[in-house]
C-alpha cells in the first residue's frame, strides 16, 4: 500500500489553514481535525519552548503525536502549518519526521527564494522539498499545495507503472514451461 503524503508547512509567517479546507479538498488534501491550540502547541513541544510561550511542559505534551494520531486518522494526504518548525534545529526537525513514520513527508516552505533551513534539508529529499514565495494569499498556498500533492500522486503512478512494465517485459522474456 502506498504511504499517504504529509504535507509539513513552515515558513516564517503563520498560514490561516482554515480558509485553506475547501482548496485543499480538491487536491485530495485534508487538514488533521484540531483546533489552532492544538497546532501550536504541536509547534511549541518539538522546539521545545513552552516556557518562552508562558506554558508548563505537561500543557504541551504529546500535541505532535495527538496531531500526528489524528492526521493518520483521516485516510487521506493532509496538510499541517507549523510555522514555528522554519527555525527548528537538526534534532528538532529528527523529532518530528520520527513521529511521521507512516507517510511521506512532503516539506512545503514558503521562505521566498531563500533556501530551506539545513536542519530539514537532511532529513526530506530535495524532491520532495518545495520552496514558494513568501506572502501569499491563503487560497493561492492551496492552491499551489494541492498542486504539489498532485504532482507527487502523478510521480507514484509513474513509478509504479514503470515497475509493472518491467514485470511485464520479465514475463514476455521468460521461455514458457
Amino acid at each position: 500500500m502506498a504511504k499517504r503524503l504529509f504535507l509539513l508547512h513552515i515558513g516564517p509567517g503563520a498560514v490561516d489553514v482554515s480558509s485553506m479546507t475547501e482548496a485543499l479538498a480538491l487536491g485530495g488534501v485534508a487538514v488533521p481535525a484540531a483546533d489552532a491550540d492544538a497546532f501550536a502547541h504541536a509547534g511549541i513541544e518539538i522546539r521545545r519552548s513552552h516556557k518562552a510561550a508562558g506554558l508548563k511542559r505537561k500543557q504541551v505534551e504529546g500535541a505532535w503525536s495527538r496531531l500526528c494520531r489524528r492526521a493518520r486518522k483521516t485516510r487521506s494526504d493532509c496538510f499541517v502549518s507549523l510555522p514555528d518548525l522554519f527555525e527548528a534545529t537538526p534534532e528538532q526537525a529528527a523529532l518530528a519526521v520520527d513521529g511521521l513514520a507512516d507517510f511521506r513527508v512532503v516539506l512545503v516552505v514558503t521562505s521566498g527564494f531563500i533556501a530551506p533551513p539545513s536542519a530539514w534539508t537532511g532529513l526530506v529529499t530535495g524532491e520532495r522539498t518545495h520552496v514558494l514565495p513568501s506572502h501569499l494569499a491563503p487560497e493561492q498556498l492551496a492552491a499551489q499545495v494541492a498542486r504539489i500533492a498532485l504532482m507527487e500522486e502523478e510521480a507514484r503512478l509513474d513509478r509504479r507503472l514503470a515497475k509493472v512494465t518491467r514485470r511485464y517485459r520479465m514475463l514476455d522474456r521468460s521461455p514458457a514451461a
